[in-house]
């Protein structure tokens, strides 16, 4: 855990408790071992898009849909989301819950890979959020900048690792390739000259930078 026990308590009792689709979708993702946004985090990328006034978002990990679910709530009824997912059974989950949740116009999921998808897309973008495989974060970024607005947001998922990669050593699972791999990310994300940013300790970790 990255922040204390009871800080962590406190917060899960101050959030207000998912729908019952979000709840579903979280139990399914417990039950299946899907890795699935914080709930925290997820808030937070909602009221984040809000706050920009998001029309066009862009999202690499798609998983079975929570992070895009609170993405799209987040956009007005003509906005666009873009997102991208190369597991073909968790893509065709992902469109279920976002037919059932009446927002399939506002989403164009993509079973693509997102190095080459990315390419393909026309800025700009008001918010981009990184959630794919972590060994090309960077790849990914470097495609997803020139796409942003100035003033738009990019959020990048788990870039703390449950706290392995500010101990700089493996734990949980996480190998010490990974980690080394995590920081570096980090260090260019926070060093990137087209982007100010931050990383905060929500979640797994959520970076999040500004576009100059």
């Amino acid at each position: 855990m990255i922040v204390t026990d009871a800080v962590r308590s406190y917060l899960d009792e101050t959030r207000p408790e998912p729908d019952a689709l979000l709840a579903e979708m979280r139990e399914r993702g417990a039950r299946d071992s899907v890795p699935i946004l914080d709930a925290h985090a997820a808030v937070l990328l909602n009221v984040l898009a809000r706050a920009v006034g998001a029309r066009r978002i862009v999202e690499v990990g798609t998983a079975i849909g929570v992070s895009t679910l609170h993405l799209a709530r987040a956009l007005p009824d003509d906005g666009e989301l873009v997102s991208f997912e190369i597991d073909r059974e968790r893509h065709t989950q992902a469109l279920s819950y976002f037919a059932r949740a009446r927002l399939s116009a506002r989403i164009d999921l993509r079973l693509q890979d997102a190095a080459e998808g990315l390419t393909e897309l026309e800025g700009p973008f008001d918010v981009a959020f990184l959630d794919g495989l972590k060994a090309e974060y960077a790849d990914h970024l470097e495609l997803i900048v020139p796409l942003m607005r100035p003033g738009g947001l990019v959020a990048v998922d788990n870039v703390l690792m449950s706290g392995a990669v500010a101990e700089g050593r493996p734990i949980d699972g996480w190998s010490g390739d990974r980690i080394a791999t995590a920081r570096a990310f980090n260090d260019h994300f926070l060093a990137h000259p087209q982007l100010d940013g931050l990383i905060t300790p929500v979640g797994d970790g959520i970076a999040l930078a500004v576009r100059r």
